[in-house]
This record gives structure tokens, C-alpha cells and sequence, in this order.
């Protein structure tokens, strides 16, 4: 039987795949990335994450709770 934290570890990885290598700080994109641009890239993945939150705690609560 898989372990939670391995269940958990594989449904944050299916909600929220990985993107491509992000930028570090300092870096040229991000210096020139606007602003309006940068929070709406922001403001979506907040939103991915709070989704992905969501629907983990659901399916946590469920298995603690059969039935």
C-alpha cells in the first residue's frame, strides 16, 4: 500500500506539474518582465495552488472518512 505523504507527493504532482526551469532572481526576463504581466502569472498560479489545496484536502478527507 502506498504511503500518504507518496499519495500526496503524486497528486500535487499531477495538479500542479512542474514548469519549465524558472527564471532565478536577477535574472534578464525577469527584469524585464512587466509588471502586469508578472502579477497575472502570479495571481494564476496562486489560484492553481489554492485549487490543487482544495481538491488534496477533499480526497484526504475522504480517506479518513470511507464511506
Amino acid at each position: 500500500m502506498e504511503t500518504l505523504t507518496g499519495t500526496l507527493l503524486s497528486r500535487v504532482s499531477h495538479l500542479l506539474p512542474a514548469e519549465d526551469a524558472q527564471p532565478e532572481w536577477g535574472s534578464a526576463s525577469l527584469s524585464t518582465t512587466p509588471t502586469s504581466l508578472a502579477i497575472k502569472d502570479l495571481a494564476a498560479r496562486v489560484e492553481a495552488l489554492e485549487n490543487a489545496v482544495r481538491e488534496i484536502a477533499k480526497e484526504v478527507q475522504q480517506a479518513r472518512n470511507p464511506g
